[in-house]
């Protein structure tokens, strides 16, 4: 199946990079959801499957909205995702909250756009991911302040947890600002285990792998536990420790 452009970060730039655009031969699952004037909503994508997964999501917010976007990507074949949140409303909210696993020859490409249109808007996304062996990974998250988002704030931050040398990591954090009076910050961290914490853990009996896997799921933890259904966050918890034993 040829390749097809599943989704494009807002400016075209970083082109020696190759990372403008996220491309997928898999089927792609598409999804469209709105959150209503005043309504609160949550919504969970979660990925386990053993073969390639291509998704695109749209997600409208109106006046007064909030919506919580929730991501799991624990498969074991390739994995794209484009994820757009529009706060067209005034006073609207979007917290994006991300996990990813990548191991093998895995090949991971996200894109995360949260457009601010209304005035006094609110976005945050955290996304947290660990990479070993050979797996491949490109993160593109964006917040973009459209004109006449007076007064909104956003915050953008991706942690990347790298096990093992083999792998590749390109993280493209963006901040856009057609509009003066916002506040946007992001930031991402890219970095092996802490060897003071695996120290600590291997001091009171654990040993180097059953350290590392702690670590991971302390990092992941935060998110799981937001998926409401119980059986899903078991199944999610026993995957990423069968994988990183």
């Amino acid at each position: 199946m040829d390749e097809k452009i599943l989704g494009e970060i807002p400016l075209n730039t970083w082109r020696w990079l190759g990372v403008n655009e996220l491309k997928t031969a898999a089927q792609v699952e598409e999804k469209f959801f709105d959150v209503g004037d005043g309504e609160t909503k949550t919504f969970a994508e979660v990925n386990l499957a053993e073969g390639n997964v291509a998704r695109k999501i749209k997600i409208s917010v109106g006046e007064n909205a909030r919506v919580e976007f929730i991501s799991a990507d624990l498969g074991r074949g390739n994995f794209s995702a484009d994820v757009e949140i529009d706060l067209r409303g005034d006073d609207s909210a979007a917290d994006l909250d991300a996990v990813y696993f990548g191991d093998g020859k895995r090949k991971l490409d996200f894109n995360y756009v949260i457009r601010q249109h209304g005035k006094r808007t609110q976005a945050t996304m955290n996304v947290r991911g660990a990479l070993t062996e050979h797996s491949d990974k490109i993160f593109r998250g964006t917040l973009d302040f459209q004109r006449g988002a007076k007064g909104s704030t956003g915050r953008e931050l991706e942690e990347v947890i790298i096990l093992s040398s083999g792998t590749r990591n390109r993280s493209v954090p963006l901040m856009l600002a057609a509009e003066d009076e916002v506040d946007g910050h992001h930031a991402v961290s890219i970095g092996r285990l802490d060897k003071e914490k695996i120290f600590y853990l291997m001091s009171r009996g654990l040993d180097k792998s059953e350290a590392e896997r702690l670590i991971v799921e302390a990092a992941f933890n935060p998110v799981i536990e937001k998926i409401s259904d119980d059986n899903l966050r078991g199944e999610l918890l026993e995957n990423l420790q069968r994988r990183l034993g």
